[in-house]
């Protein structure tokens, strides 16, 4: 041996049983326990250890390494009462045993007697709250947990005395227990009962139709009813949440493809109550003149399903039906004839009536021929741009999600709509009509609220400007437009004249709700009410479609608006009047104020519109290559 190294050994084992070390006298079990301890150098492998009263090892004693100088240790005491002791371990050797007693802590639990299964429910709860503390739902007389937990540490530190747990998915009785680490302090009984549902279908539905389905059940979060195929035990993409469905119904819009399906409503992802149902063909036909003049408005005539998003497209002859189409309207089920605008070019047509899929179930042809004498022009406005009868009213519906957060340019959408709004209230929308705002989106992060936030009432434009200007979007907050909508009835309440609707929107609805279930309970409320969509910096050609076919079943317009100029011109044209153009009581065009002028031939025509309940009519006479002006009071 080295002749210096017995004098180094030496060195540090003064070094470390020099040093001043302190321990508290008790600390509840679970506990830390805070050694200080001062005077001494650290050395490698050098550590505070819990070990027994008489400082002996103990098995899972809690440990810690010495870093730095008069720096305390923190260790985890016992979970079991008693004394104890800590020591310095160094070289092989336990140094300045210190004892300390770990006192008791207790818990208590406070649950329902009975929960029905994959129910969530509140647990009212005392304990130490360590950060590995958990609350659980274990099998009976177990310690394992083997359903839902949560951790106490995070509800106090909200301030919160209860926890939300979710029942199992298997009846039966269970315990609640507190759990510290691998002792239980506190448990409860609980019961899980077995939860009853049922869904009630017709026995068939047309195929791409909507199926309603009445329901009853737990309404568990996440509960859903889809269609599936038969024996299936998990959900397709053909499916709706319970939570988002009205009165106890839903729509599912079934797919295409015929046979044999069930639809089943599922809790937790598991089957509850089953109903079989058959998907089964459909058929149309479609009723036109066999010639009809350019740009000019004729009816057209349809039986078929009327499915959502079922329309009649017009194509050149011989040319498959996709789009663009020449023209297209969409089919509403309870109106059986629809007004299609002639396309601008002469020639041979074909109308197609087309299912959302584009199976083609009619077709009719049709010669679309130049007008007979030089057209003259027509142009409609009305004496103030956006007037209301006395018994109208408008509500605003904004979307203030997060996607409205994104920029356009150096400014964000939700500026923008904002502005566009703003517009409205400052030079179009007059002082004392009726004036509902309602917006989502702005409230609650990962949230489907939507609120009223200004009640019907006479506008006061100053008010509602402040109002508006007050509006934040919220990041990762979602877009309830079905919510939004179904409560469109209760908001204009009271109303006896028109109802306006304008919903600005730049997504998708993400709150599993059905728009076109709201607007077709609005519409059957009552027939004066029009649902215009805005769709802001929409670029998906499939969201427009979604779009356009909602305001098609509200009565209204779907009005794109990719920028900012283009959102506060489709604002405005949202509450143009609608109005029709009879020659001879013949339909031959409609449009809207403010539109751009129709080509009529020359002649006498019957301009129609409606206004306070009314139905009112202006004559108005064309000439040849003239524009004629018609103001509507």
């Amino acid at each position: 041996m080295h002749p210096i190294l017995p004098i180094l050994l030496t060195l540090c084992h003064i070094s470390i049983v020099s040093a001043e070390i302190t321990a508290p006298k008790s600390v509840p079990a679970g506990g830390t326990l805070e050694i200080q301890w001062t005077g001494g150098e650290v050395q490698p492998g050098g550590r505070f250890q819990v070990v027994t009263a008489e400082g002996e090892a103990l098995k899972g004693g809690a440990y810690g390494y010495l870093h730095q100088p008069d720096q305390p240790v923190k260790l985890a005491a016992p979970l079991k009462p008693g004394t104890y002791g800590v020591v310095l371990a160094a070289q092989g050797a336990y140094h300045h045993l210190k004892t300390f007693t770990v006192t008791p802590v207790e818990a208590t639990l406070k649950a329902p007697e009975s929960v029905e299964m994959n129910a969530a429910f509140q647990v009212d709860w005392t304990g130490p709250s360590y950060s590995s503390d958990i609350i659980a739902i274990a099998k009976k007389g177990s310690n394992e947990r083997t359903a839902s937990y949560t951790h106490p540490n995070i509800a106090r530190k909200k301030g919160k005395a209860t926890v939300s747990l979710k029942a199992p998915l298997e009846p039966g009785e269970y315990d609640i227990i507190y759990r510290m680490k691998t002792e239980v302090l506190a448990r409860t009984s609980i019961r899980v009962g077995g939860t009853e549902a049922s869904v009630k279908v017709p026995t068939t539905v047309q195929a791409g139709g909507d199926l309603e389905v009445a329901w009853s059940g737990p309404d568990n979060h996440g509960d859903l009813i889809s269609l599936v195929a038969v024996g299936a035990e998990a959900r397709s993409a053909v499916y709706r949440y319970t939570a988002m469905s009205t009165s106890n119904r839903l729509l599912l819009t079934v797919p295409e493809e015929l046979g044999k399906y069930e639809v089943v409503y599922f809790t937790g992802g598991k089957p509850l109550a089953r109903a079989p149902i058959a998907i089964v063909d459909v058929s149309a036909t479609l009723e036109a003149p066999a010639e009809v003049i350019a740009g000019q408005a004729f009816e057209v005539a349809w039986t078929g399903p009327g499915n959502r998003k079922d329309l009649i497209a017009m194509m050149p002859q011989g040319e498959k039906p996709q789009r663009p189409y020449a023209a297209h309207h969409y089919v509403i089920k309870e109106e059986p004839t629809l007004i299609y605008t002639a396309p601008a070019i002469e020639g041979a047509y074909t109308l197609h009536y087309l299912t959302r899929e584009t199976r083609v179930l009619a077709e009719r042809p049709i010669n679309v021929t130049p007008a007979p004498t030089e057209p003259g022009f027509l142009k409609v406005i009305a004496n103030q741009t956006g007037s209301f009868g006395e018994n109208s009213a408008l509500e605003i519906i904004l979307d203030a999600s997060g996607s409205m957060l994104k920029r356009q340019g150096d400014r964000r959408r939700i500026e923008i709509a904002k502005e566009s709004i703003l517009s409205l209230l400052e030079d179009v929308i007059p002082a004392g009509t009726g004036f509902a705002l309602r917006v989502f989106g702005h409230k609650e992060a990962d949230s489907c609220r939507t609120d009223l936030e200004m009640s019907l009432g006479p506008l006061d434009p100053a008010a509602a400007k402040l109002k508006v200007a007050s509006i934040q979007a919220m990041n990762l907050a979602k877009t309830p437009i079905a919510d939004s909508l179904a409560h469109v009835a209760s908001d204009l309440q009271g109303v006896t004249g028109e109802r306006i609707v304008i919903l600005v929107t730049d997504g998708e609805e993400t709150c599993e709700g059905d728009p076109a279930l709201a607007i077709r309970e609005l519409r059957s409320a009552g027939s004066d009410v029009r649902v215009n969509i805005v769709g802001y910096a929409i670029d998906e050609a499939a969201l427009q479609e979604t779009f356009a076919s909602w305001a098609a079943l509200g009565g209204g317009q779907y009005l794109h608006a990719p920028n900012a100029e283009q959102l506060s011109k489709a604002m405005r044209q949202a509450l143009a009047i609608p109005f029709e153009v009879y020659a001879n009581d013949q339909l031959v065009a409609t449009s809207i104020t403010g539109a751009p002028q129709l080509k009529l031939a020359a002649g006498t025509y019957q301009i129609r519109y409606r206004r306070d309940n009314q139905d009112l009519q202006q004559d108005v006479r064309i000439e040849q290559e003239n524009v004629t002006e018609m103001r509507l009071p």
